[in-house]
């Protein structure tokens, strides 16, 4: 065999390497969350402990930060960037009958990497984030885009529910933000004011 032979031999293995690269598919590993290392390209079942998310002036989702799964072993934070952050907002935030919170049971693929000396996976797809089981139906509240009877000042934690209110006077109406019920405002953390409640009926 001569080097011209030899050459060629060489160049069919290298292009058949190329050919057989494309079609391999590489599978990730069903792992616990305690198993991962640095590197590793990995499937993760658990639930979201945490969600960070960028809310408007009505607490309408305008994008998902980060979040954080649980599978009982250990904590991996999760992250998606461009279009794919785009994208997993969307699936968050448009899920029905509600939106998708802490508690709901998540499935991610990706690469674990190392941030600030803790594992994290990086979304390449959306296609590697998926809703599991629906857990956590906790209505979706938001605020009211114009003004209603049931206001708290934005600074506060106290709703009120009269305008003779002489503590709820003093909230500028720039300063204001409006309910659509009482039991949304409660949801949030406020508390009725005590004015208000003795008021009520007069």
């Amino acid at each position: 065999m001569n080097d011209k032979h030899v050459i060629a031999f060489c160049l069919i293995f290298a292009v058949l390497g190329l050919i057989s690269l494309n079609f391999y598919t590489l599978e990730p590993k069903d792992v616990k969350i305690c198993e991962i290392k640095d590197g590793d390209y990995v499937k993760i079942t658990g639930y979201i402990q945490k969600l960070i998310v960028k809310r408007d002036e009505y607490r309408h989702i305008l994008e998902v930060k980060s979040l954080t799964i649980s599978d009982g072993t250990g904590h991996l934070n999760v992250v998606a960037f461009g279009k794919v952050r785009e994208e997993l907002t969307n699936y968050i935030k448009d899920y029905q009958p509600c939106s998708i919170k802490e508690e709901d049971k998540v499935q991610v693929i990706g690469k674990i990497s190392t941030y600030n000396g803790r594992y994290q996976l990086i979304l390449e797809d959306i296609d590697n984030f998926k809703l599991i089981e629906k857990l956590n139906f906790e209505k979706d509240i938001y605020l009211s885009p114009i003004p209603t009877h049931i206001y708290a000042s934005k600074y506060g934690k106290t709703y009120h529910t009269s305008e003779d209110c002489p503590y709820g006077k003093k909230i500028k109406k720039d300063n204001r933000i409006y309910f659509y019920s009482e039991e949304d405002a409660e949801e949030l953390g406020y508390k009725k004011c005590k004015w208000c409640s003795k008021n009520a009926n007069k």
